[in-house]
């Protein structure tokens, strides 16, 4: 038995977890809500510790539908079963605190203590150090892109818990082929709790690469700013952005990545960019 999964099938760690979950009006499982369920909770969750420690546990299939964007387009929702999601919620309380020990410090998206506002103060850093041309970028459809494999073997070398990797691919894999709108083998489901964070795990490797790189950036899941002095850096961070990208399985949206002077006129993550100062002819 792996330290962590143990670790996460504890009383303490599952109770943890209820408390994120407790208000989830969806059901607990396939014809049992979760009010009924909470008329005998210590039965169920003791029974849910024991399947994860005995290795019997298996996620019910995710239940996935179609939303609208605003664009016109649609995207594609899982949700998983109450049940489920206190197991990924409880994978992510043991997982959480060994992210946070590499995660850069440009990474804002979905981590604990960064918000959206401590990202754009970052922008601002930038922008009044000169930093002006902005490489602004999307990744293409990032959830569905994502190769899990790849996530799981970041994962194994960052707990070396085989069970708890076991586990977490059932959760992935609990969200049915056909909705894999990339193909097998591909897409973390929007929805999961677990999600975010396997996200981040994947594009911690991007991050390390454009440290190494030396190129400013500030990030928020998929989203994010390339900082340069020149117009020409900035294109020239954004080209070599997309090689480790590519070797992510992903790529640049490319309606969505562009060149930009800092300005109020753009948004990043729907709130608007501060205005660069204005260079005077001599």
């Amino acid at each position: 038995m792996g330290k962590y999964l143990e670790k996460a099938a504890s009383p303490p760690v599952l109770n943890h977890a209820w408390h994120y979950l407790h208000k989830d009006r969806g059901p607990w499982r396939r014809n049992l809500s979760v009010d009924d369920m909470q008329k005998n909770i210590i039965c169920h969750i003791g029974e849910l510790s024991e399947q994860l420690l005995s290795k019997q546990y298996r996620p019910e299939r995710m239940r996935c539908y179609e939303v609208d964007k605003a664009d016109g387009n649609k995207r594609l929702l899982c949700a998983s079963f109450g049940r489920d999601k206190l197991v990924q919620r409880a994978i992510l309380t043991v997982l959480e605190p060994l992210g946070e020990a590499i995660f850069h410090e440009s990474s804002f998206g979905f981590r604990p203590q960064y918000t959206l506002d401590m990202a754009l103060a970052k922008v601002r850093e930038w922008v009044r150090k000169d930093y002006v041309w902005l490489g602004d970028a999307d990744i293409k459809g990032c959830f569905d892109n994502i190769p899990y494999e790849q996530v799981l073997k970041s994962l194994y070398k960052l707990c070396g818990d085989k069970d708890l990797i076991t586990l977490v691919r059932y959760c992935i894999e609990s969200q049915s082929n056909k909705f894999r709108l990339a193909g097998k083998g591909k897409g973390l489901p929007q929805g999961m709790v677990l999600s975010p964070f396997l996200c981040n795990l994947h594009l911690h490797h991007f991050d390390c690469f454009l440290q190494s790189k030396k190129i400013p950036f500030v990030r928020f899941a998929d989203d994010f700013i390339l900082f340069a002095k020149s117009e020409s850096q900035a294109h020239e961070a954004l080209q070599l952005a997309e090689k480790p990208l590519k070797k992510l399985g992903l790529e640049l949206h490319p309606d969505k990545t562009q060149v930009i002077r800092s300005s109020r006129r753009y948004r990043f993550l729907g709130k608007r960019l501060p205005n660069s100062k204005p260079r005077f002819q001599a």
